[in-house]
């Protein structure tokens, strides 16, 4: 559990130092908190302890680039899939609105990479409420944990 928090702290301190680093104004950034208790329906396989976060970097709002990476361990199972769903607020589900590719180069790591979908973009800038990630299990097809944008 600590080796996660301090993945995430030096994850969260990297992004923030290249956003400070960076010529371009950083247009938004959401660190999102995940846990399995806000997973609709609940996976009874999971516990309090099974925990995430995912960070998105919207690099250009016009086009709708966004780079991301999502960072959770010791989820029940394999990891399968991780996406972005919405519209739904908070308690609700919805469809899948943008997949996120799996990647298993680096500990804790379950997905990272670059998407472009300007109307998610416009979408979650309007309502970042509408809009949550979440992370899938063999253990947990509906989802084992996730995090409204806001």
């Amino acid at each position: 559990m600590t080796r996660l928090y301090v993945l995430i702290v030096g994850v969260v301190a990297a992004l923030a130092m290249t956003a400070a680093a960076s010529s371009q104004p950083l247009s938004r950034t959401f660190a999102i908190p995940m846990t399995s208790a806000e997973e609709v329906p609940l996976c009874a396989a999971t516990d309090n302890g099974d925990r995430g976060v995912a960070l998105f970097k919207i690099v250009d709002v016009e086009a709708g680039i966004v780079e991301y990476k999502v960072i959770a361990t010791a989820l029940p199972g394999t990891v399968v899939a991780a996406h972005i769903h919405g519209p739904a607020p908070a308690g609700g589900s919805a469809g899948v609105v943008q997949p996120l590719d799996l990647t298993g180069s680096q500990v804790g790591v379950v997905v990272a990479g670059t998407f472009t979908n300007p109307a998610l973009v416009a979408a979650a800038l309007e309502r970042p409420d509408l809009y949550y990630v979440n992370v899938h299990t063999t253990t947990c097809p509906a989802g084992a944990v996730r995090g409204q944008f806001a």
